[in-house]
């Protein structure tokens, strides 16, 4: 069974789809980022201790600078996150080693102000051992802990696309120019993504279905957009206009 979702409009007019990264995945990235975090400091004390004796410097130190150091450790993991996230597109080492990333409700990658929203309300979380997190990740419809829910933000399993094929394409015959513009003013994303995708693979078609396909397709738009449809020797030249005309749309 397929879990949640986030899909979103590519401004090339693509419809993209990414999967909600599960309970599983986000605490095996925030372990192997708690190793991150624990060898930092072990490095950074075992540089210190070089220095002098570590065990009696801090023995020597107040309550208040104690208590100023544990604060100053835990507000380490926060940091961590928030500066890994802005600086690397949504993702921590661990993030990147799992495959995951964290986005904003249209797809892009999270902000500064996103980021440090979601993690702040961290506090909520680890009084408690992360057991609200790990109920919300549970049981949300997209696995959204509560910094999440109020940031607007999702962890997503990242994956490359090949946006290529939504580019506009060279200048093409004037004659379906103005035709082309029309009919793709009712293309819908899906709509452009089958017509990019025949327009892509119409040379791995046999000629006749080919040929019977592209007529279908063009008279089709002619149809819905009221022009005149184009002869069957011209329909793939009247597709590539609205291919065209349609990406330079998504593109303004």
């Amino acid at each position: 069974m397929r879990g949640p979702q986030l899909t979103f409009e590519t401004p090339e007019r693509a419809l993209l789809a990414l999967d909600v990264a599960g309970l599983g995945g986000r605490a095996l990235a925030y372990l192997v980022d708690l190793l991150v975090i624990f060898l930092f400091w072990v490095t950074a004390l075992l540089v210190y201790s070089i220095a002098g004796d570590l065990l009696h410097r801090l023995q020597e130190m107040s309550f208040g600078a104690q208590a100023l150091a544990v604060v100053l450790f835990f507000f380490t993991g926060w940091a961590y996150d928030v500066a890994w996230e802005t600086a690397w597109g949504g993702q921590t080492p661990g993030k990147r080693l799992l495959g995951l990333r964290v986005v904003g409700r249209d797809g892009a990658p999270v902000s500064f102000v996103e980021s440090l929203l979601r993690n702040v309300l961290r506090a909520v979380e680890v009084p408690l051992l992360y057991a609200p997190g790990v109920l919300m990740v549970a049981l949300t419809a997209r696995h959204q802990r509560v910094g999440d829910l109020v940031a607007g933000t999702l962890v997503v399993k990242d994956r490359a696309y090949d946006l290529s094929r939504y580019a506009a394409p060279a200048p093409l015959d004037g004659r379906w120019a103005a035709p082309g513009r029309r009919a793709a003013a009712g293309l819908s994303p899906a709509d452009f993504e089958r017509l990019s995708d025949f327009l892509r693979r119409r040379d791995e078609v046999d000629p006749a279905a080919r040929k019977r396909i592209a007529l279908g397709a063009a008279v089709a738009l002619a149809s819905r957009a009221g022009v005149a449809g184009p002869s069957p020797e011209e329909a793939e030249a009247f597709l590539e206009a609205c291919a065209a005309a349609s990406a330079r749309e998504g593109g303004a």
